[in-house]
């Protein structure tokens, strides 16, 4: 009766053993696959936190909207009115950064706001009406409207 007992402890002792093999297996993939997802929809969420952004910046003031080169940069001007205050929104060291400030002054980098890392940022003149601004995330259409339009 002895082995009998030895026998069945051993094969319980191995199924237990096929189980906790078998959870351990399941919590490991489990966490690959969530972190993938979690990685996917990351870059999801920013590509449209940053389409969606340049969009509603570009909506404050859709008459005042143009494009400049300054101190080698490529900017996305959106005018205050006739305040001769403006956005300023353009690449710095990998990021899409934005600044206010008086449009002739130079730009403020350094304490300018991050948006959103990228190391693409162009625009492109589709019409006289029409901008297509281009990130490593996508592309966003962004109207200007005359104001005489509006």
């Amino acid at each position: 009766m002895n082995k009998k007992e030895n026998k069945n402890e051993l094969s319980l002792m191995i199924m237990m053993a096929f189980f906790i093999i078998g959870f351990l297996l399941l919590v490991l993939f489990g966490t690959k696959i969530y972190q993938s997802i979690s990685v996917n929809e990351a870059q999801s969420s920013l590509s449209r936190t940053l389409s969606s952004y340049l969009h509603t910046a570009s909506k404050m003031n859709e008459a005042g909207i143009y494009t400049e080169n300054k101190e080698g940069k490529l900017v996305l001007v959106i005018k205050d009115g006739e305040t001769g205050f403006g956005n300023r929104i353009y690449l710095h060291e990998g990021y899409l950064v934005e600044d206010f400030g008086m449009l002739e002054d130079e730009l403020h980098a350094d304490s300018a706001m991050r948006i959103a890392k990228t190391s693409v940022f162009e625009i492109e003149e589709i019409r006289d009406d029409l901008l297509k601004i281009t990130t490593e995330d996508g592309a966003v259409f962004i109207s200007r409207f005359e104001k005489e339009d509006r």
